[in-house]
Formats: structure tokens, sequence, C-alpha cells
């Protein structure tokens, strides 16, 4: 191929809360499952924040990143499963909020947790048949303003926004090759009309985690034939990482190193960030990344499969590494609060649209 990703930015909220604020409040999960599942702090939203001001955030830094001008820019692709409509593409908002020009195409991605890997190589192959030169690709999530108070998932549902500019041109990372897996299992879902997201095979355990087996080795070991290559070829993975558990599981199935894979799980720092979290984890590589090194990524997305895909650092990477916001600056740029502002900040306690006053 010879579309790649010529800029990323990231974007994360500033605030955040412990696990151990969340148990003191419902004390449903032992304590001894912190350190087993990596849980530790995740994402709150701020009160004006949501998966839009994310992703509209994290594109700014990617095109200021790019410099491409906004004019070339072909295509705007949001890869969301929490997006702010249930009908309206919020894409056509970040044309507005970006000067994007009016032709471009925009358009919404829902795959669930994969939704910003299915919009990167749609753009992808957008871009290699000559139908645009450049595109702008975002994956982002508010988890945590649709996991219902008093569910386990509670303690790790987070948010973040990660974009790429993708072109010919110009390229830190030249994309290699995508394999892909998908059946109907729905261990995570969000029907039409519901707010929070379902939990169909529990949180923790084999059974909790059977519908990413079943999809990540598939698509990990078709991505390996594909490309004739072993997992010792890669020297680092972006993996799914809701749980510290989930990394481990499609360590051990694909038979990767765990120096492949450990040091890029930030399930402890931010929690679940949905279809930012893989993302998330390849730009906390890419922030380190050598040239010429091979970078994989397993993307699984509860109910709509499984992306796996594979890039290469070019010599341009290194003269172009980010100096300011990269993943780690921004998982340190933080303020910790209590369970009381989360549960206002994130609105799970919703007001009347008809009330009179501020005072009744």
């Amino acid at each position: 191929m010879q579309t790649g990703i010529i800029s990323y930015g990231v974007a994360l909220p500033k605030y955040r809360i412990e696990a151990n604020e969340i148990w003191k409040v419902w004390k449903n999960l032992a304590t001894s499952f912190f350190d087993m599942l990596s849980i530790g702090e995740r994402g709150v939203l701020g009160p004006e924040e949501d998966t839009l001001t994310l992703a509209v955030e994290a594109a700014k830094r990617a095109l200021e990143r790019s410099h491409v001008p906004v004019e070339k820019i072909g295509a705007v692709l949001l890869g969301s499963g929490t997006s702010p409509y249930s009908t309206k593409a919020a894409a056509t908002v970040m044309v507005d909020a970006l000067g994007l020009p009016n032709s471009v195409i925009a358009t919404d991605i829902q795959c669930a947790d994969k939704s910003g890997s299915t919009a990167l190589w749609l753009a992808a192959g957008m871009i290699e048949s000559g139908m645009i030169d450049y595109a702008l690709v975002i994956g982002a999530d508010t988890l945590n303003r649709h996991t219902q108070p008093g569910m386990v998932l509670e303690y790790v549902a987070s948010a973040g926004a990660v974009a790429f500019v993708l072109g010919k041109e110009n390229l830190i990372a030249e994309l290699e090759g995508l394999a892909t897996h998908a059946h109907d299992q729905n261990d995570y879902f969000r029907i039409e009309g519901e707010r929070f997201i379902q939990p169909g095979a529990g949180f923790y355990g084999w059974v909790a985690n059977w519908g990413l087996l079943d999809h990540v080795v598939p698509a990990g070991k078709a991505l390996f034939e594909k490309l004739s290559l072993k997992a010792s070829d890669f020297s680092k993975f972006a993996v799914p990482q809701k749980t510290g558990l989930r990394p481990l599981m499609t360590m051990g199935k694909l038979e990767l190193d765990m120096m492949q894979v450990l040091p890029y799980v930030l399930t402890a720092q931010i929690g679940d960030c949905g279809a930012a979290g893989v993302l998330l984890s390849l730009a906390h590589i890419l922030d380190f990344a050598e040239p010429g090194e091979r970078i994989g990524v397993i993307d699984y997305g509860a109910g709509a499969g499984c992306d796996a895909w594979s890039l290469v650092c070019t010599n341009a990477l290194a003269e172009r590494r980010p100096e300011a916001g990269m993943v780690i600056q921004l998982l340190d740029d933080k303020i910790m609060v209590d369970y009381a502002t989360m549960s206002k900040f994130e609105q799970k306690y919703i007001q009347s649209p008809h009330r009179l006053s501020n005072f009744y």
C-alpha cells in the first residue's frame, strides 16, 4: 500500500476518578480484583464534554501536526459507539467545527470498540483508490456517560479520542495490511432508545472474554498469514484493554511476547476508552517508536468483530515526533474528583426539562 499515517492527535478528559472512590459507594467488587484487572483510575467527562468535543480536540491536534491544508481533506470519518446523535451524523458537526470544505465526505462509523480502526481502513481504501488525497479519521467514545451507576463496568468506563490524518505523502507510518473477522456475539451491547451499555457475558473470567477470543484469534492469525509474517516480526502491539486481563489473553493466544504488549497497556491510568482505547495505545507507541519498526494493532468491538492490522514506521517519524500533547503527558495532566462530582459531570442524574425553577 502507498497510504499511511501523516500525523495523529489525542484528547483525554482532564478529570479522573480512582477506583477506590467508586468502591466506597457500591462495594460491588472485591478490591483484590483491582490489581488482577489493572483497575486504577479512569476518565471523567467535564460538564461540557462529550464524544464530539473530544473528537474535535484530537482532530485539531492531528491537523496542526500534519501541515495539510484543511481544504485538501477529502473525507472525515468519525468512529464511535456513543455519538451524541441517534440519527444525525456527528461528523457533519466536525466539518463546521474544523473549517473543513463542504465537499468533504462526512460520515459516522459505528462498530463498537473497533469503530476507529474500521473508519481508518475505510478512509485508507478511498485514498488508495484515488477517490480522495487526504482523510481525517477519529476514534472517540464516552463509555462513562453510558454506563449505569452501580455496574462493575463503572470502574473502567472512560472516554477519549484519537485522530489520524491519512494520505500518501510525508508519512510517519505506512499501512501494511488488514485482516478482519466478524460474527454476531453480543457480549456488550446498547439497543435503540437505551442510554446504558449492557454486558451480555459478565465482567471477569473466561465467559466475559469469549467474544474477544473468538474474534481476536482468527483475525490475528489471518493477518500473520496474509502478510507471511509471524508474531516475532512485530516490535510492538496495541491490543484490546477493557481490563488488564484482555491483553494477557490476546498475548497468550497469539503467542506474543510480554514486552511486545504490556508496556503499552494503559488501563490502570485511564480505563476503557472504547473506540479510542486501542488507538490510544497505538498513539502511545508512536510517541516513542523508531523508524523501521513494525507495529501490530488488534482492535476488537463487541458484536462488531475484530480488525487486525499492521503498519511500519518511516524515517520521518523521528523528526516529526510530537513534543506536546503526547499520551504520557495527557495522562499526567489530571484533576481527581470524588463520586458525587463524577455523577454530576457525567449527568447520571437527569433533571426534568419541564421544571419551573431551580429552587423546587
